[in-house]
């Protein structure tokens, strides 16, 4: 297990040098084309050099019609460089706290894209040149670069009429996203140079799990809060004020708590519990104990725990349009509160992948009526939770290799033959069929499928 932890720790280390690395190098004025231009003006050259006959009549005019093409080439780059650097200095000399608007809106839940529309009040573009943009959140992931080509003022002289850009963001993860600084580029019209700086910026949005429109049976509440809706078995429901309350003449002294007489001289009677055949509330659960170590094959993980949480809310959400109340009990803390959303889907946003809470501790079978595992729940402590649940606890077990489904074959054909994978979950689609975790995973979810047969309960495999 050491040698695991210390192939973890080294992992991570790489993963974040090679962040470092690709974040300081955005600041590298020279773009590949400009290496690229260098390297074959002196391939040219030297090409030329060889080939020398002073005797040929052909080699002067090569050289003549060389020499035109190197003038005219440096004076077409001096003038796309200079253009840039002018911008650049601009943008960088004008002295303002705020150099950068963002304005976030969600515009294609299903697709996780955002509208994100950007001013930079006090830019000008580079001549026939561009304007992007990068935000940075955890600490130096950044985002694909953005355009930023239209005007904030509409007015002949570019200098004070601003720069705007309307994008579309992709979001990949669900999970809260804390945009702190973005790097802005200029860049000329042949794409050789690229001089870079960074802002601050202050944003943050919540990237919440979307329905999967999974279909749902009716499930028997078992918590009782109000008396509201009639259910079909007796639940038994808890006593006044912690099972007590003060003693009446009608009441049996037999139930006569006598410890609490002789520490508060107060007479009070043990309120047992009572069979009602009302409840009101439906108890949610949703464990994310991890029994493996999810530092290895991270992107794999989360891209499950996407998966995961969507899975979650799409049952939470069809439970909740029913006639009774549905309660999530989450096995993490989560103090975040955001305006205008669920506050569950606040919650599995930003939940994670834990070690701490496993389920045998979360889950009470008394009170919860549902509970959601996954491929990666401990089959020790899940058996000894379905020992104590009745016959109308439900189990949802959500099969986490399922996040990596698809057509493995067209896959392939398609990024061989016609174009790559769009995203980075494609591309772990792509890879699934011979990865390692894939075997492992359905071994678990096999095991998981064997245990939950013994057991008397509503098992809903998804």
């Amino acid at each position: 297990m050491n040698a695991v932890y210390s192939i973890v720790i080294s992992t991570m280390k790489i993963s974040r040098l090679l962040q470092y690395c690709k974040y300081y190098l955005q600041f590298f004025p020279f773009k590949l084309n400009f290496i690229l231009l260098v390297l074959i003006s002196f391939i040219t050259y030297r090409f030329l050099n060889q080939t020398k006959i002073e005797t040929s009549s052909y080699y002067g005019i090569a050289f003549l019609m060389a020499k035109i093409v190197f003038i005219f080439s440096i004076s077409i780059i001096s003038v796309s460089l200079l253009s840039c650097v002018i911008a650049w200095v601009y943008f960088m000399a004008s002295n303002k706290p705020n150099k950068i608007e963002l304005n976030l809106e969600v515009s294609d839940t299903e697709n996780k894209l955002l509208n994100l529309r950007t001013n930079l009040p006090f830019a000008i573009k580079p001549f026939l040149g561009f304007v992007k943009m990068r935000l940075l959140f955890d600490k130096h992931t950044m985002t694909e670069k953005l355009i930023l080509a239209g005007r904030i003022k509409k007015q002949f002289i570019p200098f004070g009429s601003g720069l705007s850009g309307l994008n579309k963001l992709y979001l990949p993860d669900i999970k809260a996203y804390y945009f702190h600084r973005s790097i802005l580029y200029f860049e000329d019209m042949l794409q050789l140079f690229s001089f870079a700086t960074s802002v601050p910026v202050n944003q943050h949005i919540l990237n919440t799990p979307k329905s999967l429109l999974h279909q749902t049976n009716d499930l028997p509440p078992k918590k009782t809060e109000e008396e509201i809706i009639r259910i079909d078995q007796l639940r038994k429901v808890e006593g006044e004020y912690l099972n007590y309350k003060k003693f009446e003449d009608s009441d049996d002294v037999r139930r006569i708590v006598w410890k609490i007489f002789a520490k508060n001289k107060e007479l009070v009677v043990r309120v047992p519990e009572i069979m009602d055949p009302f409840a009101s509330h439906l108890y949610f659960y949703a464990t994310f104990f991890h029994s493996m170590l999810a530092q290895l094959n991270a992107n794999y993980h989360l891209a499950m725990l996407n998966h995961y949480k969507n899975c979650v809310w799409t049952l939470f959400d069809a439970l909740s349009k029913k006639e009774f109340e549905v309660k999530y009990i989450s096995d993490q803390e989560i103090h975040a509160v955001e305006a205008n959303l669920n506050p569950v889907q606040v919650s599995l946003a930003l939940s994670q992948w834990q070690n701490d809470t496993p389920v045998a501790s979360y889950f009470k079978p008394k009170s919860g009526s549902v509970l959601c595992v996954h491929s990666y729940t401990n089959l020790s402590e899940l058996e000894q939770v379905l020992s104590n649940c009745d016959s109308n606890t439900t189990i949802f077990f959500i099969q986490l290799s399922k996040t990596f489904k698809s057509y493995y074959l067209l896959s392939w054909i398609s990024r061989l033959f016609l174009k790559p994978p769009k995203d980075e979950l494609q591309r772990m689609k792509s890879r699934w069929a011979i990865h390692p975790l894939k075997f492992s995973t359905l071994r678990l979810e096999k095991q998981l499928n064997t245990m939950l047969k013994k057991y008397d309960l509503n098992v809903e495999v998804i």
